[in-house]
This record gives C-alpha cells, sequence and structure tokens, in this order.
C-alpha cells in the first residue's frame, strides 16, 4: 500500500510538473468523424422519446468523451469525408470502394425488422445533420471539405502541419493510419481497445510502421476493394522478405531488386514482378505520407487547424440537446459534460 501511494504521488507531481507544458497543440486528438457515426449508428439502438433512433448521436457523442477522457488531450479535431472525396482515388483505379455501396448497413441490430432500407437511410441522414449541428456547440474543432476524404485531411495534420514536439493521437479503425505511427503519431483502435505505438505495430504485425504500407500493397485491401498479388498474405511475405523485419525502410526499389535476384526461388517472387503495375497502383491509393489534397484544400484545413475555438458554452449545447431529444440518454449530462471538457483548451 505504502508502494502504491508513493507511485501515486509520483504521477500527481509529474502532472503538476507538465502541467505548464500543455499549450493548445501539444496533444491532439483527431478523430475520424465517419468512421466513428457508422460504427455507433449501426450498432447504438439508443431512441428518444419520440420513437426515433438517435444511437448515431449518442454513440459518437460518447465515444469522443471517452477518447478524450482517456487520452486527455489540449485539442480535438474531429474530421468527415467531404462530398466526392474517394474520387481522386477512383481516377487510380474505378473498383475503389466500388463494393460499399451493395453493402446495406443495419441499423439496431436487436431490431432488424424496425425499419426498412429507405426508413435507414432517412434515419442516417438526419442523424449526420443532427451531429453535424451538435458539435457546433462542442469546444472541438470540424473539418469536412468536399473532393477530400478524411484519411487525407487527417495525415496532412499529423505529417505537415503538427511541429516537431507536439503529439497526435489518430482514433479510428482504420488499419492505414498505422503507416504514419512514429514517436510523436499514435493510432487508437476504438473497436480493439489498443493503443498503437511503434512497438505495438510491430508486436501485432510483424513490421515496423514504416514497412506497413508496402506490405499492404502486396496483399492489398478488401475494405476499400482494392486487390493485391496472389498468395501475398502476412506470413508468406515475412518468410520470403525478411528484410522488412528490419526497423528502417524498405523502399519498393529494394523490393523489385530482390525479386529479381531471387526468381526461380519461389513463385512469388515471379508474381510481384508481373504485378508491379498493381503494385504501384496500390501505393498511390493507399499512401498517406504525402497526402492526395489540392492546394485548395490544404489552405482550408491550415486556416481551420489556426482558428481558435469558440468558448465552450454549456447551455447552447443542452438547449440542441433538447431540440434533437437526446439528453435522456445520459444520467447526468452536467457531471459528463465537466469530465469531458474541462481540460480542452480553446485558445
Amino acid at each position: 500500500m505504502k508502494e502504491l501511494y508513493k507511485k501515486l504521488l509520483n504521477e500527481v507531481e509529474s502532472e503538476h510538473e507538465t502541467s505548464h507544458l500543455r499549450v493548445r497543440n501539444s496533444k491532439v486528438l483527431i478523430i475520424d468523424g465517419l468512421n466513428t457515426f457508422i460504427r455507433s449508428w449501426t450498432t447504438n439502438p439508443a431512441m428518444n422519446e419520440d420513437g426515433d433512433h438517435i444511437g448515431g448521436v449518442t454513440g459518437t457523442l460518447n465515444s469522443i468523451g471517452a477518447q478524450i477522457r482517456q487520452f486527455n488531450p489540449t485539442r480535438v479535431i474531429v474530421i468527415f469525408d467531404g462530398k466526392g472525396g474517394s474520387n481522386s482515388r477512383k481516377k487510380i483505379y474505378e473498383g475503389y470502394k466500388s463494393e460499399r455501396g451493395k453493402n446495406r448497413f443495419r441499423v439496431n441490430r436487436q431490431y432488424p425488422e424496425m425499419m426498412n432500407e429507405e426508413d435507414e437511410s432517412v434515419s442516417m441522414k438526419r442523424q449526420f445533420v443532427w451531429l453535424a449541428d451538435i458539435l457546433d456547440y462542442l469546444p472541438i474543432t470540424t473539418m469536412i471539405y468536399d473532393g477530400m476524404e478524411a484519411d487525407d485531411a487527417i495525415a496532412y495534420i499529423a505529417t505537415e502541419i503538427k511541429k516537431e514536439d507536439e503529439e497526435v493521437v489518430i482514433a479510428s479503425t482504420d488499419k492505414d493510419f498505422l503507416q504514419l505511427v512514429n514517436e510523436t503519431t499514435k493510432v487508437y483502435s476504438p473497436t480493439k481497445k489498443k493503443f498503437y505505438d511503434r512497438q505495438m505495430v510491430f508486436d501485432e504485425w510483424g513490421l515496423w510502421p514504416q514497412n506497413l504500407l508496402l506490405f499492404r500493397t502486396l496483399d492489398g485491401d478488401n475494405s476499400d476493394n482494392v486487390p493485391g498479388v496472389k498468395g501475398c498474405g502476412l506470413k508468406t511475405v515475412l518468410k520470403r522478405f525478411p528484410e522488412l523485419a528490419e526497423d528502417k525502410n524498405f523502399t519498393f526499389d529494394e523490393l523489385f531488386q530482390l525479386c529479381r535476384e531471387r526468381i526461380g526461388q519461389s513463385k512469388i517472387y515471379k508474381d510481384i514482378m508481373d504485378n508491379k503495375d498493381i503494385v504501384m497502383r496500390n501505393q498511390q491509393i493507399m499512401s498517406l505520407a504525402e497526402p492526395s489534397i489540392s492546394i485548395q484544400n490544404r489552405l482550408k484545413i491550415l486556416d481551420r487547424f489556426n482558428e481558435p475555438n469558440k468558448k465552450f458554452e454549456k447551455m447552447d449545447f443542452l438547449k440542441v440537446g433538447m431540440k434533437y431529444k437526446i439528453l435522456q440518454n445520459w444520467k447526468d449530462i452536467n457531471s459528463w459534460l465537466t469530465s469531458t471538457f474541462t481540460n480542452i483548451i480553446v485558445k
């Protein structure tokens, strides 16, 4: 007990010693907005007093709140996909995300007969509008720009806007973000409840983050309907390219050079060379290190990033919450707001 008490005192003292270092962008939590909303909409069965499904709204707010309390950021940014955001990648490969429209989202899986397809579409659109409105009353920054996917905006902030002494935590279930992990950029998966630093990426994949993109260009991405090279699963690639497991950047030129040198030793080397165009196409689609963003949108992101959040007015939030009849889903909404947003720096 004495040792535990001593440890707690040391942690408190450490917090006090570093509290003066907390400035607005010293620890930025960036949340993949659409990823969070769709996950909440499909799994959270909450309804308001009118019998309207509101799980997309309340689930997203609760998810944002949980991550704020977990990571204690100085700032929170929620980024959504803009209209036509995937068009630039579809120009590279027209099949990109082409299967997603065929997969019907199901709301309230506990009540499969509650809504037909049209009702679900209306519900999702309505709740997204409500969520966008509600987020404006919280001390967070929201971003959504036509012609740009959230992935690219998030990557742009993490790789180009963030300063060297600033930390970023990306909250998303999207594996693409793991390629960005380094000493100051981490990824949190809300579904796996895992916090990925460099070592965690290696422990799970057997690859360091800087080489994860190269492997994924070989393996492809079923979630985005992007095929890779047949037979290039993780175990096979690590066996045939042990160099990928080293903690250094393994380039595409080095990959193809090894394939040329080792042709005849295994079928995989010839298959990769025969599908070199697919590998390089996938690199264009999957890479986040150099986000595909127009100059106009880069300026919009930068301007928005530099804007101060308005001061948090709790009463305004409560009013809009009453308007959409969502507040009854918290046992104590005042306590939730206070415990969640007290440490966010607005200027």
